[in-house]
C-alpha cells in the first residue's frame, strides 16, 4: 500500500482484494481504478479545500503508484523526530502550523546526514543521534505550475534537553519540547495530515 498527501488529503493505493479490511479503518472515499483515472483523482484532491481523501482500489498498487509518480517531479528531503531524556519530542511551529524539522537533501548527501543537519540547523541543538527509522512520507505541491512530489525520509533521534534556537530565516517561529499529552492537545489539532499520521504510526495511534 502506498500513501501520498495531495493538498493535505490522503490518497492511498490499496489492493482491491483488501477493500473490506480498509472499510472499517479509513474515513476516505473508496474508488475503483475502472471508475476514475488517477489524474482525475489528483485534480479532485487539488481543487478541494476539504476532502476525506481517496482509497484507490486497484489490481496492482505498485503499478498505480508508479503512474502517479509519473505525473510529478520527485524531490527528496529528510527530517527527524527527536526525543530527549525526559521522553519529550521536539516540535517546531512554522507558517501557522506545528511541524517537525526537515528539509531538502543537498547534493551527494545521504538521508541520514540530511536529517541530522536539518535538525541542527532548524533547532540549534547539538548533533543528535539517530536511533531508528520511520516510514517515509510523500506529499505534493505546485511550484511554478509544476506538480512536485516530495519524499521525506524520517529518522528517530535522541538529544539532550538543551535550549532550542529556532531558525527564523526558515520561517520557524518557535521550537519546543512537548510530551505526548501536549502533542495530542496542541500539535495534532494544527498540523499536516502526514505529520499526524507519522506520530500515530510511531505511538500505535495513542493520539
Amino acid at each position: 500500500m502506498h500513501t501520498v498527501f495531495v493538498n493535505d488529503h490522503p490518497f492511498r493505493f490499496v489492493n482491491a482484494f483488501e477493500a473490506e479490511a480498509w472499510k472499517g479503518i479509513s474515513g476516505s472515499i473508496f474508488i475503483a481504478e475502472q471508475d476514475m483515472r488517477i489524474d482525475e483523482a489528483i485534480q479532485d484532491l487539488e481543487e478541494a479545500k476539504k476532502h476525506p481523501g481517496f482509497v484507490y482500489l486497484t489490481a496492482n498498487p505498485d503499478v498505480a503508484w508508479q503512474l502517479f509518480v509519473s505525473y510529478c517531479t520527485l524531490i527528496e528531503a529528510s527530517g527527524g523526530l527527536v526525543m530527549n531524556e525526559q521522553n519529550n519530542y521536539l516540535v517546531i511551529f512554522r507558517k501557522g502550523k506545528y511541524d517537525l524539522p526537515k528539509g531538502k537533501l543537498e547534493y551527494d548527501e545521504s538521508p541520514e546526514e540530511g536529517g541530522i543537519r536539518e535538525v541542527m540547523e532548524e533547532c540549534g541543538i547539538q548533533r543528535p543521534e539517530i536511533t531508528g527509522t520511520l516510514n517515509s512520507t510523500f506529499h505534493t505541491y505546485l511550484l511554478k505550475g509544476k506538480r512536485m512530489l516530495k519524499k521525506t525520509h524520517w529518522f528517530l533521534m535522541k538529544s539532550e534537553s538543551r535550549k532550542l534556537i529556532p531558525q527564523h530565516e526558515e520561517d520557524i517561529e518557535k521550537a519546543e519540547w512537548m510530551n505526548v499529552e501536549e502533542i495530542r492537545n496542541k500539535v495534532l489539532k494544527n498540523t499536516y495530515a502526514s505529520i499526524a499520521e507519522l506520530f500515530g504510526s510511531l505511538l500505535n495511534r495513542n493520539f
